[in-house]
Order: structure tokens, then C-alpha cells, then sequence
């Protein structure tokens, strides 16, 4: 049996939706601060010159500016968020890749202040059950003619 292909105008037609299935990163304004001449920021250098722009592309809604410092500055990269805040990253002595992953790091950030996990307390809420369970006699070990030992 030949095998049917439907032809492409016989396919039913899309149009995109203004703003339908759109992400937009939280992530308004990247910002790349290097030296040109330093020896320690030749990972950033080597980020400007090719990585940058294809993530540029990528992320037409993030603001991408790149400033040259003076002398003896290390290399950051800040990120300003729709929340008003904003991390820094220093990528002085990093590698390509390692600066390519800082980046990412902000992008796929969401802006928020880290909270500590270390010193948080746990909560149960008011009549539910404790932190080691409930109590059943049907679980307890029972020993014969003395009852239930708890």
C-alpha cells in the first residue's frame, strides 16, 4: 500500500499570538565589566568575542552592555532583575566555559534574595501529626501479660 503524504496546503494554518507563550527571563539588564589588557580576564575576553552574541540572539528581551574598566579591576558580570535587584559575579581567572556558566547561572536566575536552609525550623501545623508519627498500639511491640510497652 502506498504510503500517503498530505500536501502543505491542505495542513491547517497557525498564527502566532502577541505575547501567548511568551517567556520573558526576569533578567532586564546583563552588564560586563573587563579589562582589555589584563592577563586574568582572557575567559570574559574570549566570551565577548563569539559566545556573547549568539546568547544575545537568544535573549532579544535581556539589555546587554559591555564596558571596559581601568587597570587592576576584576571582571564582573552583574545582572539587574525586574525586582529591583542585583547579583555580581566576579569571572576574574575563569575559562570560557566557566564564564558561559556564570552567565547562564543569571539568566536562569530569578532575581530573588537566597534564603538559608541551614537554621530554618520545621512547623506542623495545629492537630496534625508529630515529627515521629502517630501512635498505634497495633504498631508497639507487646509483650505477653504485660500490655503495650511504649
Amino acid at each position: 500500500m502506498p504510503r500517503i503524504i498530505p500536501s502543505s496546503s491542505s495542513l491547517p494554518k497557525t498564527f502566532p499570538v502577541p505575547g501567548y507563550r511568551h517567556f520573558l527571563t526576569p533578567l532586564r539588564k546583563l552588564i560586563f565589566d573587563y579589562d582589555a589588557e589584563s592577563p586574568s580576564q582572557h575567559g570574559i575576553r574570549a566570551f565577548i568575542r563569539k559566545p556573547l552574541l549568539n546568547m544575545a540572539r537568544e535573549n532579544p528581551d535581556v539589555e546587554i552592555l559591555v564596558r571596559r574598566m581601568k587597570r587592576g579591576k576584576a571582571a564582573v558580570v552583574r545582572g539587574h532583575y525586574v525586582n529591583g535587584r542585583d547579583k555580581v559575579i566576579c569571572v576574574n581567572r575563569l575559562e570560557l566555559d566557566q564564564v558561559s556558566n556564570k552567565v547562564n547561572i543569571l539568566l536562569n536566575s530569578s532575581g530573588a534574595k537566597i534564603k538559608p536552609l541551614k537554621n530554618s525550623t520545621l512547623e506542623a501545623a495545629p492537630g496534625s501529626e508529630s515529627a515521629r508519627g502517630i501512635w498505634s498500639a497495633l504498631h508497639a511491640q507487646q509483650k505477653e501479660g504485660s500490655g503495650y510497652r511504649i
